[in-house]
Formats: structure tokens, sequence, C-alpha cells
């Protein structure tokens, strides 16, 4: 009877047995048997070896609290944190009462010093009433006219409106709350205006960020967004030190929020001297001290050749490499610790470039 074999163990055994032929040709190449198999990867000029990052907080272009011109009650709102409004829409409410009476009151004195002008007027005809008399009456009813005014224009702002079409950010009071003139009741964002990122940068950064500068900023959850470079600080926070610089977002998502935190690389036009380096993996970097490594290069005869570089810095997993190497050189990231200076190499896998 022929028995079965387990399909786990073939695995294991055709693993075991992979395994013990790497090792046994790793073995017979540091005997110089045979060459040694390597990865390597192709030096190349960083795509974003010069690009400033920076984090921020998207905030709308115009944000602004809105209050009631005049104290009162706080009636009621018709629109909350998150809601989306247009321009004229109703906001909040006081309670019109003593709004209102002072607003009958002063039409009231108007139509009463309208009447005693038009009855000085009358008797100036006959010859009853002096000029000086008629010019108190019309004095009495000009300033009558402009505390009705001031009155009316007062009842009527007794309902807040939204300035623009936005978004209430916040609502910053409540209902039946007695609030003063001028007292800040919602926290409104002016979609007219955009959003954008507010993030700081160094002082040996600004001076390489121009107006219109193109950027892309990531936020948690969200596709990279292209931004433009709108704004730059003319003058330093200080308490930090840094430059504000404002990035106009070109695009909007469904999901972007005032107050989200985002990554930012901004693309400057003036390029530094890092922009002229080339990149490898940060793999490849042998033993080094401060800014001097050694890694193997693989030469026209296919032949590891050690050589020590200058390091000038890094870009995520990449080291940009400032004296050593040049563009197009191919740089060993796998397999270096089986590898001598001169020895003969099986290139496994090349990386096309190396950012």
């Amino acid at each position: 009877m022929r028995m079965r074999v387990p399909a786990i163990l073939l695995v294991t055994a055709l693993v075991s047995a992979t395994a013990s032929l790497i090792f046994a040709n790793l073995r017979a190449a540091e005997k110089g048997d045979q060459p040694v198999p390597v990865r390597v990867a192709i030096a190349a000029p960083a795509a974003h070896a010069g690009e400033i990052r920076a984090t921020g907080t998207l905030l709308f272009k115009r944000e602004m609290t809105l209050g009631f011109k005049v104290a009162g009650i706080v009636k009621s709102f018709t629109a909350d944190s998150g809601d989306a409004v247009k321009q004229g829409d109703v906001l909040a409410r006081l309670d019109a009462t003593e709004v209102g009476a002072r607003n009958r009151d002063s039409a009231a004195t108007l139509a009463n010093a309208e009447a005693a002008l038009k009855r000085q007027q009358e008797l100036f005809a006959k010859g009853f009433a002096s000029q000086a008399a008629v010019d108190n009456a019309k004095a009495a009813a000009d300033r009558a006219r402009a505390s009705q005014d001031a009155t009316a224009w007062d009842a009527a702002k007794a309902e807040l409106r939204a300035p623009a079409d936005g978004v209430v950010l916040s609502r910053l009071a409540e209902p039946n709350e007695v609030v003063s003139a001028g007292k800040p009741i919602l926290l409104f964002g002016d979609a007219s205006g955009g959003l954008v990122l507010v993030t700081p940068v160094s002082d040996s950064q600004i001076p390489r960020i121009r107006g219109g500068d193109q950027a892309v900023i990531k936020f948690a959850g969200l596709p990279p967004i292209n931004a433009v470079v709108a704004r730059l600080a003319a003058k330093a926070d200080q308490r930090t030190g840094a430059f504000d610089v404002e990035l106009k977002l070109t695009e909007v998502a469904s999901g972007l929020r005032s107050g989200l935190v985002g990554e930012a690389r901004i693309l400057p036009t003036v390029r530094d001297q890092m922009s002229m380096y080339v990149a490898i993996p940060a793999i490849a970097l042998l033993e080094g001290r401060g800014d001097q490594a050694a890694v193997f290069v693989v030469d026209k005869t296919n032949k590891a050749q050690r050589r020590s570089v200058r390091v000038g810095g890094f870009v995520d997993d990449l080291v940009l490499i400032a004296e050593g190497l040049v563009a197009g050189e191919r740089v060993v990231t796998a397999g270096a610790p089986y590898l001598r200076n001169g020895q003969a190499v099986t290139v496994v896998i090349e990386i096309p470039s190396a950012s």
C-alpha cells in the first residue's frame, strides 16, 4: 500500500533543500569557488532630495467669529457646528422684545418730532412763529430720524446671518444665554476663500521657497492633495523662530475638515546642494563613522570593489551620497557580508533606480 506524504512535509523539505543549496553556494563563494549572489541598486539622483517637508494645520483661508451687534438673550440657533450654509441664511436669533421696544419708541419719537416741525412751519407761514423755532423743530426731527435709523438697524441685527457661503465650525453660546454686544457666538469658515495649510519652516528653508511653488499634502486616510505656495510670512514667530508658509489647496477632497494635521512636501524652485547628490538604499551602507561610510560597487567585470563614500543626508529609506559615487554605478544592497574586495559576484536582482 502506497503511503501519501502530507503537503506540509513536502513544503518543509523543499524549503530546507533550498536553504541548504543557498548556504552551500555562499560557503563555496567564501572559499572563492564561485561568484557570490548579490542584489544591486543603481545610484541615481534622488527625485525628492531637495524638497522641504513640514507639518501644518488645515484652515479656511478666512475664518471669523460672528456675534450680535446688540446685547440680549439668545433665543435660538438655526445652524450648528458642521452645518454648511449659504450667504444670507439665518444662523441665530436674539429675543427681540427689548430691541423691538426701542425701535418702536424711536419710531413714535420721530412721528412726534415730524408733527411738531409741520406745526412750526405752518405757524411760520402765518407769521406766528420765528425762524429759530422752525430751525429747532427741524433739528429735533433730524435727531429723531437718526435715532430711529439706529434702532431699526439694531432690530434687523437681532438675526445673525451668514456673511458668505461656508461652514459653521463651532458654536460658542447656548440658547437663553445672555450675551453682550460683539461677543463671539459662532466660528464661521468662509468657503469662498478656499482651504489652506499653514505650516512653519526654518530660517534655512524659507529663502528657497517662492510664491507659486508646487506642494503635495498628505492627510491621514486621504489620497495626496496638490497645493501651491500662496503666502510667505514676512516675520518669524517670536516664540519658535519659524516662518509660516501658507499652502493653498488646488483641489478639495471629501473628508477635509478645518483643524486636520497634514504633512506637506514643498518642491522649491531654488535647488540646494542635496538635490545634486546621488541616492542609494540605506541598507547598502557598511560600517560608518560620522559622514564617512563604505559600500561595495559592482564593476563592469562583475567584481565587487569596496569604496569609501561621504554621506550627505537621508531621504526616507535612501541615503544621499555627496562623494564617492556617480549616477549609474551598481551598489550592492544584499549579500555584502559575504564579499571580499575584488571578489566575483552574480547579480540576482537589479533595481533600475535607487530613487
